[in-house]
């Protein structure tokens, strides 16, 4: 019988897993001898252990803070092991007094002043980040024998992944890829007979069936099947990869891990230059959040969510409702994360539901997009200060990803940061006036699911300041930031 058990790549993630690992030490010691400079955690190595690593993992000089604060003109040629995570935007050196003369000098200015993350706070969060996170990850390899032999990733997601970060950097998203103990290769003549059979059921989502060999793990594995059966153990009465039983698993794993380390005040901790960290946890949508505090009033929110993978041969884009993968953006593989899908056909529907993420095209769609990040930003800046909850960042990311495609000229990002500023705050207008930001992937799924009195707002106040910021541009200070922010400003304005 044909056994595709774990073959030679899941090996080779197991292997580069350790590197990922000794990369963080390298970078905790790199970041004491630049005097607190910060590595970002970076996703696991995608070349062969036996290759030389040239791409941003071998130190070719010794990095300095500069490399680790790059500007938004930014490479995807890292200079040192991790920051190739996400730019680690310091708030710029400003002058006490504003240099506004128009839009643009404005918009600059409160970027620096209320938009960019200090880069005191970057490495403070950072440094707690990456000390929870290592032993956590160790302890789960030790309690489960399942994800100690296929945790065969771990990356950071979301905008901190994309650069988009503002304010703050007190949330870490964190993808971990499980791997499965079934060939993920598609039969070459009879779908159906795939180990596993992905079916898009809804736009943007899709189901899991176990194929001949996924079912047959018990039988098939010999000895490997002690370990293989968590994996038979997800499967409903259709053998359909339940959500549920896989998001219980992973829960159970971390919660047992978390069991292992020390306690202070009844929770696990950890101790960083004598001071206590407590660990409690809350569970939200696709993802387990670590929530992590001391008693100064710190407080740092981390989000796994554990994801399965595809190699990108396994793409839906043969089903015409999903667009394919442009070359320039081709990566490893594609994930899907335990997120349901809102009223589904049937409670079985949400159930086997699986959310599409596609973080790597994504981060290589916008490079080379130069002020597209810093609008981006202000675009969330100007929603958190008109209290537009409603708008996901990955809705206002969206917009942006229509744009590049719809323009298809790198030039455009170059522009001044006002100019990119009004086409983008008008498209974000009309996408609400329409009422539809469609998903980037497949324009069948509408994003944009907001009651229409919220919705109506929402585009009053964008209204008033597309009409306003052209009668006057300090206007658009009013809108992005907030009442005392904006009293704070007034004061030092000249």
């Amino acid at each position: 019988m044909n056994r595709s058990g774990p073959g030679r790549q899941e090996e080779r993630e197991r292997e580069e897993s350790g590197d990922f690992w000794k990369w963080l030490a390298v970078g905790a010691g790199a970041a004491a001898a630049v005097a607190g400079g910060v590595y970002m955690l970076s996703r696991a190595l995608e070349s062969e252990p036996e290759e030389p690593r040239s791409q941003g993992w071998v130190m070719t000089h010794d990095p300095t803070a500069d490399d680790l604060f790059s500007s938004d003109e930014e490479s995807l040629q890292p200079q040192g092991p991790m920051d190739e995570l996400t730019d680690a935007v310091s708030r710029l050196a400003v002058s006490s007094v504003p240099r506004v003369s128009n839009l643009n000098s404005l918009l600059a200015d409160i970027h620096s002043r209320y938009v960019a993350i200090r880069k005191e706070d970057l490495e403070r969060h950072y440094n707690v980040f990456m000390k929870v996170i290592y032993p956590l990850h160790e302890n789960m390899k030790k309690v489960d024998p399942y994800y100690g032999r296929y945790s065969s990733r771990i990356q950071i997601a979301g905008s901190h992944y994309d650069r988009l970060r503002i304010k703050k950097p007190d949330e870490f998203d964190m993808d971990i890829v499980i791997g499965l103990p079934v060939n993920l290769e598609e039969h070459p003549s009879n779908p159906e007979e795939s180990d596993i059979v992905i079916e898009p059921v809804h736009a943007g989502y899709v189901q899991l069936r176990a194929g001949v060999q996924y079912v047959n793990i018990l039988i098939r594995d010999g000895a490997d099947s002690v370990i293989n059966a968590q994996a038979y153990k997800w499967l409903d009465d259709k053998k359909y990869i339940q959500r549920s039983k896989f998001m219980s698993w992973f829960k159970s794993v971390v919660d047992r891990a978390l069991n292992k380390f020390l306690k202070y005040n009844g929770y696990p901790s950890v101790t960083i230059d004598g001071v206590p960290y407590t660990i409690s946890v809350s569970s939200s949508g696709p993802a387990y959040t670590l929530i992590i505090k001391n008693y100064t009033g710190f407080k740092l929110d981390v989000d796994l969510v554990p994801a399965l993978k595809f190699p990108e041969r396994r793409w839906l884009g043969k089903n015409k409702a999903y667009r394919d993968i442009p070359p320039h953006c081709s990566a490893a593989y594609w994930m899907v994360v335990p997120k349901p899908i809102k009223h589904g056909n049937s409670s079985h529907d949400e159930d086997r539901s699986w959310r599409i993420a596609m973080h790597d095209q994504e981060r290589k769609f916008i490079h080379n997009s130069y002020n597209l990040r810093s609008v981006n930003r202000l675009l969330k800046k100007l929603r958190d200060a008109q209290d537009m909850d409603y708008i996901a960042s990955y809705y206002i990311k969206t917009l942006f990803l229509w744009k590049i495609d719809e323009l298809n000229n790198p030039a455009f990002w170059q522009r001044d940061l006002a100019t990119i500023f009004k086409v983008m705050l008008k498209e974000f207008h009309t996408a609400l006036v329409e009422k539809k930001i469609r998903y980037f992937w497949n324009r069948r799924n509408n994003l944009l699911k907001i009651p229409d009195n919220i919705l109506k707002g929402y585009v009053n106040k964008l209204e008033k300041l597309i009409n306003k910021m052209d009668e006057d541009y300090m206007w658009v200070a009013r809108y992005l930031l907030t009442p005392t922010e904006y009293s704070e400003y007034e004061q030092i304005l000249p």
